[in-house]
């Protein structure tokens, strides 16, 4: 049997010259990077080496870059360490409804417990946020707009720079989950211009269990995690040094080949689109937006015969290929994707969606082979 793995958004497959990379941090340099020895130094090099390749990758400083254990820990020490500075000050916080749960539920436990006061912001069938909305919606106890650069569902990219533009020289943060742009868009921070910026490794085949946050110099955060002096006494405890070296080399890889990368999704996705019109046409619905704001290798769409995705995935994995509905930290939830919901889609269109997302392996006849399977799937 086939085993064809259409779920890059998930996490992706560790590059072999990542973890060619990362096996001496694992053996004979295993020292720790606070220590002042030659054990710890080697690895101190190592370390401030990977902040300066992430940092030049974004195009940043590399006192801008704070390690973490991935994107859920960056997007909750963004949100967090901005909302603790303001406690008692300002407590009006802008986000999206379609924004990752890990920030949306921090969100919701700011509210319930400190009392802060949350705005979402409609978003159109795509999920494109409504700037007009937004910039009515400030008031002078706004202090944090966050909204994502890339969703992880469907794929809208949104013009986090417009947004800047309207906070302007207002006393507001801005804040930006990046974790899926990376690797597939063109990132720059300095023409996003924001205050903070989320990375995960995982997304780009390097490690599980490392990632990034970018602070913008100037920047007033409290620290997120309390202990030793570690990442300039924002995030203590001992850095994850073969994790970050692997990081560092696939932030490298990235470096070299990001632009086939981008064209090589780019293919998949048109190819892809233009074989589920052919074969399907009236039988689904596409939720991705196709062209330039929508990530190269994401594509959401729904079974317009309302069949449950729960039992597509599983008959499509019993044939050897896996696909998800949705986010891998919601697919197995009991309630609909939050996402879809705030796009227009009611229950049954939303519980009938597949996501489908391409990585550098991929070919276009393992589409073709998806395509056929879930022909004798969903016409059985």
């Amino acid at each position: 049997m086939k085993k064809i793995y259409l779920d890059n958004a998930a996490t992706t497959k560790i590059d072999e010259r990542v973890f060619e990379a990362m096996k001496p941090y694992l053996t004979d340099s295993f020292g720790n990077a606070s220590s002042v020895h030659t054990f710890g130094r080697e690895t101190k090099v190592l370390l401030e080496d990977a902040r300066e390749t992430v940092a030049d990758f974004i195009g940043a400083k590399p006192a801008e870059i704070y390690f973490t254990s991935g994107g859920t820990e960056a997007n909750n020490f963004a949100i967090k360490g901005i909302s603790f500075n303001n406690l008692g000050l300002r407590n009006h916080i802008i986000t999206s409804p379609i924004e990752h749960q890990c920030g949306n539920r921090y969100l919701d436990y700011l509210k319930q417990k400190f009392g802060f006061e949350i705005t979402y912001l409609p978003v159109n069938k795509f999920g494109e946020i409504d700037l007009a909305f937004l910039k009515n919606s400030i008031t002078d106890k706004t202090f944090l707009i966050s909204a994502m650069h890339s969703n992880n569902e469907i794929g809208v990219i949104n013009d986090i720079t417009k947004i800047s533009e309207i906070i302007g020289d207002k006393n507001i943060a801005l804040h930006t989950d990046s974790v899926q742009s990376i690797g597939k868009t063109r990132f720059n921070i300095k023409e996003i211009n924001c205050n903070t910026a989320t990375i995960s490794a995982h997304k780009f085949y390097g490690p599980k269990g490392i990632g990034a946050l970018y602070i913008k110099k100037g920047t007033v955060i409290d620290k997120f995690i309390h202990g030793g002096m570690q990442e300039r006494d924002r995030r203590g405890g001992t850095e994850n040094i073969p994790a970050i070296a692997g990081m560092k080399k696939a932030v490298e890889i990235l470096n070299a080949q990001m632009d086939s990368d981008i064209e090589h999704y780019s293919n998949l996705k048109n190819y892809f689109i233009s074989k589920l019109n052919n074969e399907f046409r009236d039988e689904i619905t596409i939720n991705s937006k196709a062209g330039k704001n929508s990530l190269p290798n994401i594509i959401n769409f729904s079974l317009n015969n309302k069949v449950d995705s729960d039992t597509v995935i599983i008959k499509l994995d019993m044939k050897g290929i896996a696909v998800s509905s949705g986010s891998a930290c919601t697919s197995g939830a009991v309630q609909p994707s939050h996402v879809l919901k705030a796009i227009g889609y009611d229950d049954e269109a939303v519980k009938s969606s597949l996501r489908v997302s391409f990585g550098r392996e991929n070919k276009t006849e393992e589409i073709d082979y998806f395509v056929e399977a879930l022909k004798e799937i969903i016409k059985a």
